[in-house]
Parts: C-alpha cells; structure tokens; sequence
C-alpha cells in the first residue's frame, strides 16, 4: 500500500491518479469526512423527528465535530497540499469545506498558509497569541478567531494593485462567498428556521469557538518554550491522528509544511527535538478548556515523556506506522 511516496515520472500513475485524479489515494479519508457531513447535516434538516432532544444532541455533537474537521482539518491540509490534481474538482473542495463554517479557501491560504507559516506566532502573525495567552484574554482570541481571519483576508487580497495572485484570489473569495450564501440561503428555505437553527446554525456557532481554540491551543501554552521544535503543542493521541488525518503532530507540520498527511509518519523523528511537555493526549476542541484556570494545565510532561520513549521504540524498530492503516502513525 502507498504511504505517500511520490511517483517516479516513469512510473504508471496509480489508479486513484488517473481515474480519480486523486493527489494520493489516502485522500479518500478526508472526502469521506465531507461526505459524512453532506449526509448526516441532510438526515438531521429532512428526516422527521430529529428535532426530538434525544436526536438532536447528539445530532449537534457529531455534526459540531465534522464541521471542525472540514473547516480546520480538511481545508488546511487541502490548502496546504491540494486533494486532486485537477482544477475542478479542487475548486468543489474548496467550496463543500466552506459550507460548515463560511471559512474560505482564500482565508486558510492568506491567514494559515501565507501569514502564520512566515511568522510561527510571532511579530507579524494576524493570528499571533501574543498576550492573549490566559485568562479573559484567551477566551476572547478563541470568539474572535473568525473576525481576525475574515479581516485579514479582506485588506489583503483587496488591497491596492494587488500581485496577479492576489487578484485571482480576490476573485474566489468573492465566488466562495457567493456560493455559500446561495446554498445556504436555499437549504435554509427549504428545511425551515427551527430545524436550520438547531442543525446547521447550533454547529456553526461551535465550530467558529473550536476553530480559534485550535489555534490558540497550538501554539499559546508552548510560548514559555523558546526551541522551534517545541514552540507548537501536540495532541499526540492515536485515535484523534486518526480522525483528523496525523494533524496533530503540529511540530512536525511547522518543520515540513508542504509534505502530504501520510508522510507525516515518516517524520516523527523530528518529535525526538520536541520538549515533552508540549506532546500531549487531549483533543483539541473547547471542551478541554477547563484547564484555562489551571497553571500549566495544558502542558503534560509526564504523558510527553512517555510518549517519547514509545516513539524512541516505534523508530527502532521501524513500527511508526500503523499495521493495518499505514497511513496513520500509531505510537
């Protein structure tokens, strides 16, 4: 099975390449979450009785999740690294990722891509988490997150004389938006206010806390460490790299941004340099905010250093991968 390794130019493209147009065949991972949530958001707005409380919850729950996948996880990785390697169907992707939380494709590209990977955090990053690190200071970056995206985006690919680039970035983000404001204003139609409220709007609203979260968390509790390797958390857990495609490694992703999801394994020897307070098993989402009131409560030495040692293991003996997903890392 391939694990990411490109094809040689004399090589047959494989199959998902050449039918599929697929950059990789693992990529059906993260069309599957799109898929997932197409499906799900359509069972909850249409089938009758969803709106029961006992549906609904976990209803919110689930779709809350898959809304963070595609707006923070899918995107990013497609921005950073496209899921095809043809125009049209990437341009689909762009917009389907935009549906869950109106994050555009130029926005991940400008504020993520462009902006943060120049600056890590630091002077000059829209995104930085310069004193906003604790307390009130914090929950504000995470409510604001959406705006600071959304404006940045606007000043620059709006901006005067704009590069070519920028013009054509211009012209999709006013597309994207346009598109999604189409969709959106139809379904809503369609499905009705309560249902619409409770099913996409509930999420969204979750989803645009989550999102600046998840930017806060990768990198605000690891501003006490000064190395680049450590200057980035890691939610290290087997099961969450699973689900959001080995992105947790954000260490990893900071030193070989360009690299496809399934070689990440492949660079796990670069979490040897990461100090092990910064490795850590939570998730990522709101929920493991609580130890906001807890000094040093998102870092986790103790958890890190054993998880050094199973990967110091896993290295030699060749075993990072997963045996029946070697896609995925497994430590």
């Amino acid at each position: 099975m391939s694990t990411g390794t490109p094809v040689a130019p004399t090589e047959k493209p494989p199959f998902s390449r050449r039918v599929f147009k697929l950059e990789h065949a693992s990529n059906v991972g993260p069309l599957l979450h799109i898929a997932l949530w197409m499906g799900m958001t359509a069972a909850a707005l249409f089938v009758p009785g969803t709106s029961t409380w006992y549906l609904a919850v976990p209803l919110i729950i689930v779709l809350s999740l898959l809304n963070l996948s595609l707006t923070i996880g899918v995107m990013h990785m497609h921005t950073h690294r496209p899921l095809f390697v043809s125009k049209f169907p990437n341009r689909v992707v762009d917009i389907l990722c935009c549906l869950p939380g109106n994050l555009t494709a130029a926005e991940m590209r400008e504020v993520h891509v462009l902006n943060h990977h120049r600056f890590n955090d630091g002077p000059g990053d829209v995104t930085a988490t310069t004193g906003m690190d604790k307390g009130i200071g914090a929950i504000w970056y995470w409510v604001r997150y959406g705006m600071v995206v959304k404006i940045h985006t606007v000043r620059t690919v709006f901006a005067a004389n704009p590069a070519p680039r920028r013009r054509k970035t211009r012209h999709q983000f006013i597309f994207d938006l346009a598109v999604y404001a189409a969709v959106i204003g139809s379904v809503w139609y369609v499905a009705g206010f309560e249902k619409f409220v409770l099913f996409y709007w509930v999420p969204f609203l979750i989803t645009q806390v989550n999102a600046g979260y998840f930017a806060w968390l990768s990198h605000a509790p690891a501003r006490g460490f000064t190395d680049e390797a450590s200057t980035s958390l890691n939610n290290a857990g087997n099961i969450l790299n699973f689900l959001i495609f080995n992105q947790g490694y954000h260490s990893v992703h900071h030193r070989y941004p360009g690299i496809h999801w399934s070689q990440i394994p492949d660079k796990l020897d670069y979490m040897r340099d990461v100090n092990p307070g910064v490795i850590v098993p939570y998730w990522m989402v709101a929920q493991s905010g609580w130890r906001l009131v807890v000094p040093g409560g998102f870092l986790n030495e103790g958890y890190g250093t054993k998880w050094k040692a199973r990967l110091e293991s896993r290295l030699e003996a060749g075993t990072v991968r997963s045996r029946y997903l070697p896609w995925f890392a497994w430590i």
